[in-house]
């Protein structure tokens, strides 16, 4: 069986804990995300689709996925620095509250807040500024992986549902048409999505996410056909 490259897309499974303390944080698994209180009625628990290199997951869990093989599984330790980075005391800043006034955000402390494209999490609120947090969560925690490599997906259509899948979880996409000609890749999207927001952007992303895993097709072709209501 052929081991896994940088550039392959797989399928896995994975969970990941803190290797200090053996807290869970993330799951693919519904039952453990349940079993260790971290369950979100918002998340679709399921294979977690991968292109390796693409630090989609931590950097140093992507590069030790290299070399494994389909259906092996192997529990992979991640330093801090390779996993969610070090905490940088330079990202603890202090943010003047009319800015939050000015995005209508009521700043709380220990909840989590967007800022200039930023999140963070607020430590303290004053009356005239308000201290925040801009590191990872998981900044400076070494990380331990559970991880399975359910299948590595070579086929381009099936390459192709997987990207819309990651971008639009929970849309179902088994009733969409994909034809392959000569160099292009002719797509019928499913009628519910012709009208979801920002579902450019999405093909945009899927075509370029697809370009970094192939270089047998130079062209995909999105086709949209409306029928004409007869009085």
């Amino acid at each position: 069986m052929v081991s896994l490259h940088a550039g392959d897309m797989v399928k896995i499974n994975y969970t990941g804990k803190t290797k200090e303390d053996n807290v869970v944080f993330d799951t693919t698994s519904e039952s453990i995300a349940k079993k260790e209180d971290i369950f979100d009625e918002k998340v679709i628990y399921r294979p977690f689709t991968l292109i390796i290199g693409k630090k989609w997951l931590p950097e140093g869990l992507e590069d030790q996925i290299v070399g494994m093989k389909e259906g092996q599984s192997k529990t992979i330790e991640v330093e801090a620095k390779r996993g969610f980075g070090l905490r940088d005391r330079s990202k603890i800043r202090l943010i003047q509250r009319r800015e939050f006034q000015r995005h209508q955000i009521k700043p709380k402390e220990d909840t989590k807040v967007e800022i200039g494209g930023q999140m963070g999490r607020i430590l303290k609120v004053s009356s005239s500024r308000v201290k925040v947090d801009f590191n990872h969560d998981l900044a400076g925690n070494d990380l331990v992986y559970d991880v399975e490599v359910i299948k590595k997906i070579t086929d381009i259509k099936e390459q192709f549902i997987c990207l819309l899948e990651k971008r639009l979880p929970g849309v179902d996409f088994s009733t969409t048409k994909i034809d392959l000609k000569d160099k292009t890749i002719i797509v019928e999207l499913p009628k519910n999505t012709r009208f979801m927001e920002y579902i450019q952007f999405i093909r945009n992303g899927v075509t370029r996410d697809l370009g970094e895993i192939t270089s047998k097709y130079n062209k995909v072709t999105f086709i949209e056909d409306y029928e004409i209501e007869k009085k």
